[in-house]
This record gives structure tokens, sequence and C-alpha cells, in this order.
């Protein structure tokens, strides 16, 4: 037990160390490093290393290979060790019950339960030793993957959760993506459609900006978000659904051709822009005057008379 005790007192990471690992920005933890493979190589080659890291080949020898195999279960982290060393626990166990039964009772059986648990006991003492002696040859590979130095790892940093999107940008980019649909199928739209398109980029690309840099309020970002992105693409879209022809002789009932609607209809949110970008600025203006007023009221200089 007291080398265990060591062994775990080596791999726990001194003062010195910390700080050294500290100021290379790398954390320590408890637990052996690996080693190089040349170290490993070189250990396993060594008859003196290999017969001075077999030690542990004595417990099971002694009878407790329970207790050998819980030690390199836990120190090599290999579950099935543990699981045998309950094993073997067990089956002493009960050799030692058969035992003291066989030398307890009076009722004739003591000879049976005598050879029951002194079979039971030699059969899980010769089972332990000889398992040991296979298994040493893994726990020496694994004791030489020990440096015996505590591990250094690299510090985990935290993930940063994205930024959220910023609407106004994405409006910027719808717009300028429905300005490129109008001059790629510059051909196929009516006289004037261009131009109404490019009307409404000039009047809306200014507007995003200013409310980008000071902040859009719900309603102003609700207005712009439909004609950005249903009114003025959507008009786009349709037209080009139709045939050029049909676009350009069908009457429909209100006596204009598809061409004449979309033309309108785009005049129509060039109008809409306008007044939504007054709008802004009105209500900018606004902000600006009842700010004045409340500084006229709180300074006025009838209030700083003394």
């Amino acid at each position: 037990m007291s080398s265990v005790a060591s062994s775990r007192a080596d791999q726990r990471p001194s003062r010195a160390l910390r700080r050294a690992a500290a100021a290379e920005g790398r954390v320590v933890r408890r637990g052996p490093a690996q080693a190089p493979p040349e170290l490993v190589s070189r250990r396993l080659r060594s008859r003196t290393w290999r017969a001075a890291n077999s030690w542990w080949l004595a417990i099971p020898a002694l009878g407790l290979p329970w207790l050998a195999f819980l030690y390199m279960g836990l120190r090599g982290r290999r579950p099935r060790w543990v699981l045998a060393a309950l094993g073997y626990l067990v089956a002493m166990g009960g050799a030692a019950t058969g035992l003291g039964l066989g030398l307890g009772l009076a009722t004739g059986h003591e000879l049976l339960f005598l050879v029951l648990g002194s079979l039971l006991g030699a059969g899980t003492w010769g089972l332990g030793l000889v398992h040991s002696i296979m298994a040493n040859s893994t726990w020496l590979r694994i004791k030489a993957a020990f440096t015996g130095e505590p591990a250094l790892e690299a510090p985990t940093t935290p993930a940063v959760p994205p930024a959220p999107a910023d609407p106004v940008s994405g409006l910027q980019e719808a717009l300028r993506e429905v300005v490129r649909t109008a001059n790629r199928h510059g051909g196929r739209l009516p006289d004037g459609a261009v131009p109404a398109v490019r009307e409404v980029e000039d009047v809306l690309r200014p507007l995003l900006a200013h409310v980008a840099r000071r902040g859009a309020e719900v309603e102003e970002l609700h207005n712009l978000e439909a004609i950005v992105t249903e009114y003025l693409p959507g008009a786009l879209e349709h037209y080009l659904d139709l045939p050029p022809d049909y676009a350009e002789t069908h009457r429909l009932p209100s006596g204009l051709t598809p061409a004449e609607e979309l033309v309108n209809q785009l005049r129509l949110l060039v109008d809409g822009s306008r007044d939504l970008q007054r709008a802004v600025h009105d209500h900018d203006a606004q902000k600006l005057s009842v700010q004045g007023r409340f500084l006229d009221a709180k300074f006025r200089r009838s209030d700083l008379d003394l």
C-alpha cells in the first residue's frame, strides 16, 4: 500500500511544475504522461527494468491475487483487471468460508467443507498466479509508457457562441441581390424598370446605413424588410415568370399590360421608399426636438438665476 501511495504522490504535480506550466499557458493534470516511443522500447529491452517492475508478482504468490489485480487495474486503468480482482476476492472469501465451516462444525461434514475450502483456495491461488504471470507482459508495456511526470495539456478555450446576425446587414445584401437580378435580366424587363430599381436602391442604401449606425426600431425594420425582401423582388420574379410576348402584349383587367403594371409597381416602391426615408428622418428630428424642449425646460435661464 505504501508503494501505491508513493506512486500517487509521484503523479501529483508539484507547485513549481504548476507555476512553470502556468507561465507557458498550459494546464497540469493528474496522471502520468506518455513516454517517448524510444524510451518505451529501451525500458522493455532492459532486463533490470523488467525485473524491478515485476515485483507485484509476489502479491499473488503470497495468496492475494485479488490485491495484485486491483492494483494493476486501478493503476493501468484496465476495468477487466478490476473485475478479475473482484472475482478472486469472492473466490478467496468462499474458500475461507469453507475452511471456517469445516473447522467449526461438529455435524460429521467437517471433512467435506475442509476439502472444498482447501481445493477452492488452492485453485484460486494457482489460477491467480498463472493469470498474473500472463498479464505481466501487458502490465510492463503499460508501465513502460509512463514517464513518471504529470502530463501537461494545452488549456481548453471555451467555445465562443456566434454573434447574432445583424438584420440590417442582411437587408443590405438582399438589396444588392435584387439590383443584380434587375441588371442581369435587363433585356427582359420593360423600359423604366431597371432605372426604377436603381432609384429604390439609391434611397434605401443610405437609409439602411443610417439605421445600422443608430440601431433599427421594430417598425422601421419591418417596413424595410417588406420592401427589400418581399415587394421589390416579388414584383421582378412574378414578371420574369411570364413569357415575354404575354408580358408585353396581354391586357389585364385594369387595361394595362404586365410590363406596364410592373413599371407602375416599381414607381410606387420608389415613392414608398422615399416616404419611409422621410419618416425615419422625421422621427429622428422629433427625438431631437423632444430633447431640446427638455433641455429648455431644465436649463432655461430663469431656473439658473440665483
